[in-house]
């Protein structure tokens, strides 16, 4: 299976506080990145590596792949594949915000609900979490549980 993230407001603070991750990397972090990942996706990515499952971020930031690596490596995570503005503008052909069908994903966490309801209609799923959701992986692993 292939799970994909989205980063803003759904893993990096953008407008809304919530908890964040610890980097594993702490100094390096300081150093080479100003932004942190929101608390529990280390827990919820180790838990989905040991099912064997991917975990990929589709973003529709212009940040670059290497950039979005490096800030999940900070963190102890390593990604399996990553979709920024740019490869999503060269690669899909449906006229949606995202298409995760595209990349092979199984399952959209994001923030929004345009993009719910895009899955709706494109035929792909997508489990909205809300940036003030305090059970946010309790959410995700019961979705993911129904796989």
């Amino acid at each position: 299976m292939r799970l994909a993230f989205d980063l803003d407001n759904t893993l990096i603070r953008c407008g809304h506080d919530f908890p964040l991750e610890t980097p594993k990397r702490r100094f390096l972090a300081r150093i080479l990145s100003n932004e942190q990942l929101r608390h529990g996706i280390k827990e919820l990515t180790d838990s989905c590596r040991q099912r064997g499952w991917e975990v990929w971020v589709y973003t529709t930031s212009y940040r670059s792949a290497w950039r979005i690596r490096r800030l999940f490596w900070l963190h102890g995570i390593r990604l399996d594949g990553v979709v920024n503005q740019q490869r999503h503008d060269r690669e899909v052909q449906a006229r949606c915000t995202k298409h995760p069908p595209s990349f092979g994903i199984d399952l959209l966490i994001d923030d929004s609900e345009g993009v719910r309801i895009e899955g709706e209609r494109h035929g792909f799923r997508v489990l909205v979490v809300a940036p003030d959701d305090r059970q946010w992986t309790e959410k995700v692993q019961a979705a993911l549980n129904s796989f």
